[in-house]
């Protein structure tokens, strides 16, 4: 009897932290960790150490971001390693279709923040499903939309888990 009071009480706690949190913010707890150590492994795989990322993920799909500092030096060699391609900010601005078909979820604006001086932000994307982004664990990224503030170097990646 002790026993089934216990696990009646733990499932009306966790219903109620879901209807107090919602499934987005357990989400979010539940994968950013995983995140963050995929987003250091595949720029260290590539040579670049980035330091502490602020990682999390967004809603309750696959997409997620996440935030560091690196020089431009380090971004160059992460654009020329993981292959990206270089988009014109109005292109972003104008959400063009080119940046969301097949990567960012169907016509959705992208994650990342952007700067108060566009004028000063570069962007970078990947193509579908490129062998660059796959990680050691067996799993994989759709895609890497990297955004470069020139000021601060603050670097924001977007991405989205492969499925399978």
């Amino acid at each position: 009897m002790m026993k089934h009071t216990y696990l009646l009480t733990i499932s009306l706690l966790f219903l109620v932290l879901i209807n107090v949190t919602g499934c987005e913010t357990i989400w979010n707890c539940r994968n950013k960790w995983a995140l963050k150590k995929d987003i250091v492994e595949l720029f260290k795989k590539h040579g670049v150490m980035i330091n502490d990322p602020v990682c999390e993920m967004r809603g309750t799909n696959r997409e997620a971001t996440c935030e560091f500092r690196a020089a431009a030096d380090q971004v160059s060699s992460i654009v020329r390693d993981l292959n990206l391609k270089r988009v014109e900010w109005k292109d972003v601005l104008k959400n063009d279709n080119s940046l969301s078909k097949g990567s960012p979820s169907e016509n959705r604006f992208l994650s990342c923040r952007s700067s108060k001086n566009v004028a000063k932000m570069r962007v970078y994307i990947s193509g579908r499903w490129p062998s660059e982004l796959r990680l050691e664990n067996g799993s994989a990224f759709k895609y890497l939309i990297l955004f470069q503030d020139l000021d601060t170097e603050k670097v924001c990646v977007q991405v989205s888990y492969s499925y399978g």
